[in-house]
């Protein structure tokens, strides 16, 4: 129990443990007598509120989380994992006494047990019914701190089982991302090899064995990891694709000190976003990481690949009303954002033998990159999916064909040299995709591909640069779509959707297999507010922006479903309209078609405005 006393060196790592851990978090970590708006007390700070002091007298926890004026979380820590149940026995000790009296309650609690060498145990309780009870989520423990929206669901709805997740907050996975990235370079992990190292790492821990990180001898923890790895791939029937994912120990023997370091700092690090257990929910927490690891952490660029941003892939999936009866196929998968999203998203709308066939025979992805499809193979098995229709190569050479299993109809990958095979019926219902940029193969061809997988009538959503479908190279592509299948909406999105990445990108829905009646409307939007804003060089959600994906969801829903809907305009925002068959260039973009509101146009807004449309012209008309 603590005393006032001077902190010892393991207790100062708890302090900053705690304290990082909740920053990260959300919470305010400032003294709340110091502070108006602050949330967190740490030792002795906590004897400055008049009530704390009254019922604790000279007792101080780690800390003390003040949620409301009424309403305080203790947290008591010790510095060996073996004593958590000693770290909980005080935590419940100093909150017993705060609720003898009437002034304020204390009714969640946190023991924390470990330090910066072995990392820390974290377990939840609630005093439910005059009894402390361990704090679940969907049912199982959660080895973290709590979030703010966490902490105060549990008190607002007086229950120890949280049954949904609340996102990680960005910043956690910016921090946790960085922090790799760093712990890698600084252990001299290849660049090429980070994201191979952390998909594997992540398998192992998915099979919640222990990991013996007090192993001295790192051939033998490699050894221990791969064969968790192995064991894993073994139970999906993935056994092929060990070589892409296994931990390789570096040759040279002086290395393995480092390497050995890397793997129990980045565990400790993968500890704090407590990832087996978030995955546990209906939300996209390794996505999540995955982008931010990649994208913030540099290793987009190490792998050459460009992530769909998250909010993206739900959006499309959502407008598409993907179904359990849908066979779904990303021909440039990345590291699997869209089969994720498509995946939850059935997930939270069918029963679960509906949910079984879709994960099992309905998701097909494919990637050219060894190092990404490892990623996207570990997403996915994250998600349960059973038997992982991954695949990795070229798409071009691929076909999904028909097959039956009893009774069930499915699908296959073979081998197709000649690209498309004759007399096979397509099986795909809805592509979704995000070509990568700048390589050998066009976008285009990346389109032609999906159509080709698909049945008629299917939809096809895809994230292309918005040059496909107003310069001239591409006009005769652009014809020949409109010929074979139908356009269905166009939409411009934020100028920094792929930021760092600089490349200005509309999303397309296509309807496979029926020429284009140009009788009939499409739906052109120009969304350039997603709701995100860049804050420290990060593209962070703003809840307070204005988000027009969402303005539009629901109507554009309802429009894919019937062409013949027609919704009011909003000059600049969005319209529907019949493509100008005496354009000799048919561009296909909102802005050829969006009304201008000059009503309240100042000059200082014309002028921008002519900015922007000659910038615009440059990017994107040039040769």
């Amino acid at each position: 129990m603590t005393h006032i006393k001077k902190p010892k060196d393991s207790e100062v790592n708890a302090y900053v443990y705690i304290k990082e851990e909740l920053d990260n978090l959300g919470w305010i970590v400032k003294n709340p007598a110091r502070t108006d708006y602050g949330e967190v007390y740490q030792q002795n700070e906590c004897l400055n509120n008049k009530y704390l002091k009254k019922y604790l007298k000279r007792l101080m926890p780690e800390a003390v989380i003040k949620l409301d004026e009424d309403n305080f979380w203790i947290i008591e820590s010790k510095r060996d994992k073996k004593e958590i149940d000693k770290a909980l026995k005080e935590a419940r000790i100093y909150a017993d006494k705060i609720n003898k009296g009437d002034d304020i309650k204390s009714l969640i609690i946190s023991g924390i047990a470990g330090n910066d060498t072995d990392g820390f145990i974290v377990i939840n309780q609630y005093l439910n019914k005059n009894k402390w009870e361990t704090i679940l989520f969907n049912n199982k423990t959660k080895n973290i701190l709590l979030s703010k929206e966490q902490a105060r669901y549990i008190l607002d709805n007086k229950t120890i089982n949280y049954q949904d997740f609340p996102d990680i907050p960005e910043k956690k996975f910016i921090e946790v991302g960085i922090e790799i990235n760093e712990i890698l370079h600084t252990n001299g992990i290849n660049k090429n090899k980070r994201a191979r190292f952390l998909s594997g790492l992540v398998l192992a821990l998915l099979t919640n064995s222990e990991i013996d990180m007090r192993e001295e001898d790192t051939t033998t923890l490699v050894k221990g990891i791969n064969n968790l790895i192995e064991k894993k791939l073994r139970d999906v029937k993935k056994q092929n694709f060990f070589n892409f994912i296994k931990l390789e120990i570096p040759p040279v023997e002086e290395n393995h000190i480092k390497y050995r370091t890397a793997i129990k700092e980045t565990k400790k690090q993968l500890d704090t976003l407590d990832i087996a257990n978030a995955m546990a929910s209906g939300n996209d927490i390794l996505g999540k990481f995955y982008e931010t690891f990649l994208k913030y952490g540099n290793g987009a660029k190490e792998i050459g690949i460009v992530l769909t941003p998250r909010h993206i892939t739900k959006f499309a999936v959502e407008v598409l009303d993907v179904n359990y009866r849908d066979f779904i196929l990303d021909p440039a998968c990345g590291t699997g954002g869209f089969l994720v999203s498509a995946f939850d998203y059935v997930r939270n709308t069918s029963n679960k033998d509906q949910i079984d066939k879709f994960k099992n025979y309905n998701i097909f992805g494919i990637e050219q990159e060894d190092e990404v499809v490892a990623l996207a193979l570990v997403n996915m098995i994250f998600r349960g999916e059973g038997r992982n229709n991954m695949s990795s190569g070229n798409c071009f050479y691929k076909q999904i064909l028909k097959t039956n299993i009893d009774n069930t109809v499915t699908g296959k990958f073979v081998l197709n040299k000649k690209k498309i095979l004759e007399n096979e019926k397509p099986l795909i219902t809805k592509v979704l995709m995000n070509p990568p940029f700048a390589i050998k193969e066009k976008e285009t061809e990346f389109i032609d591909y999906g159509l080709s997988q698909m049945e008629d009538g299917g939809i096809l959503f895809a994230v292309i640069p918005v040059s496909v479908m107003i310069k001239k190279p591409f006009q005769k592509w652009r014809q020949n779509l409109l010929k074979n299948n139908t356009l269905i909406s166009v939409l411009t999105f934020p100028d920094d959707l792929f930021y760092p990445v600089g490349v200005h990108t509309i999303g397309i829905f296509i309807k496979k297999g029926v020429s284009h009646d140009f009788n009939k409307n499409v739906y052109f939007a120009k969304v350039k507010e997603d709701g995100f804003t860049k804050r420290k060089g990060v593209m962070i959600f703003n809840k307070n922006r204005r988000n027009k994906l969402e303005e539009i969801k629901e109507e554009l829903k309802s429009f894919i479903n019937n062409q013949n809907l027609n919704f009011k305009s909003v000059p600049e925002f969005k319209i529907t309209s019949k493509i100008d068959k005496d354009d000799k260039e048919l561009e296909l973009i909102p802005e050829a078609y969006l009304d201008t509101d000059f009503s309240s146009l100042t000059k200082d807004d014309f002028e921008r405005e002519i900015k922007e449309h000659v910038l615009f012209k440059e990017l994107n008309f040039g040769e």
